[in-house]
């Protein structure tokens, strides 16, 4: 009977002991799983942040990243509106170069030199001779003392001397006192530049057309040669303002070979 008890109890003990080993295992178990659980519930989401890990002592730390958003600058340009420039024209008008009494067209008597000649020059062109101030006593013949100029344009019908001639003095006349330079005088001989007075008249012209013209022109015989003929019109004597010059002879069907202006020099 003892003996019956005895193997009751041990079989009794080995059941219990198996029965508090499976609980031990089976509560080890739920640690461990308890354990992994608790492990993933502690895990950070992941992030769109790069974070930076360092490693100091087998310790992990994680460091947050800020990332600024970027700037847009916006550049205001002005654009000046075109500016419109209006260029205006000044057209001028030269006078044509007229022979008449008292001077040129555009210039009269008492003109300066530099006047004179820039008006010449934008007609004809530039002159082909300018003497300078040289003595009165010159190639001109006997003109005003002291000092005579002359500014030539074009070549005479003789292939001596020039076509046009502006003469230029510094005595006084009744367009200036003295001392003054001034234009006083002109003669044209024809040739290669084509010059009139304002009726027409030219190197050509015969005397009798000349009288239609000019009816208080007259006409004589030269006094320095009788074969010749020599004209003149002076409507006031009083001052130097006159036309005269040569022709081929003194009679109607006789032609114009020389227009001189002014009150000038003598032979």
């Amino acid at each position: 009977m003892a003996e019956r008890r005895s193997q009751f109890l041990a079989i009794l003990l080995g059941v219990v002991g198996g029965l508090l080993l499976a609980i031990i295992v089976v509560l080890l178990v739920r640690a461990v799983a308890g354990s992994d659980e608790a492990l993933e519930a502690t895990t950070l989401p992941p992030s769109t942040t790069e974070a930076t890990t360092s490693s100091v002592e087998g310790t992990t730390s994680e460091a947050t990243t800020t990332t600024e958003a970027p700037t847009t600058t916006t550049a205001s340009t002005t654009t000046a509106a075109p500016s419109s420039t209006t260029t205006s024209t000044t057209t001028t008008t030269i006078p044509p170069l007229v022979l008449q009494p008292d001077g040129i067209g555009g210039v009269g008597f008492g003109a300066s030199p530099d006047q004179a000649i820039a008006y010449a020059t934008a007609v004809l062109g530039p002159a082909d001779r300018d003497t300078g101030w040289v003595d009165s006593f010159s190639e001109f013949g006997t003109c005003p003392p002291p000092e005579v100029r002359g500014a030539q344009w074009g070549e005479s019908p003789s292939g001596f001397g020039h076509a046009f001639t502006l003469l230029f003095t510094k005595a006084p006349t009744s367009h200036k006192p003295a001392g003054g330079e001034h234009l006083f005088g002109y003669d044209y001989y024809g040739g290669d530049l084509a010059l009139a007075t304002e009726p027409g008249m030219t190197v050509g012209t015969t005397l009798l057309a000349a009288q239609g013209m000019y009816p208080a022109i007259e006409i004589d015989e030269s006094p320095w040669d009788p074969t010749d003929g020599v004209w003149w019109i002076d409507d006031d004597a009083s001052d130097d303002a006159q036309l005269f010059g040569y022709a081929t002879g003194s009679g109607d069907d006789d032609v114009i070979t020389s227009i001189i202006g002014g009150v000038t020099c003598g032979e």
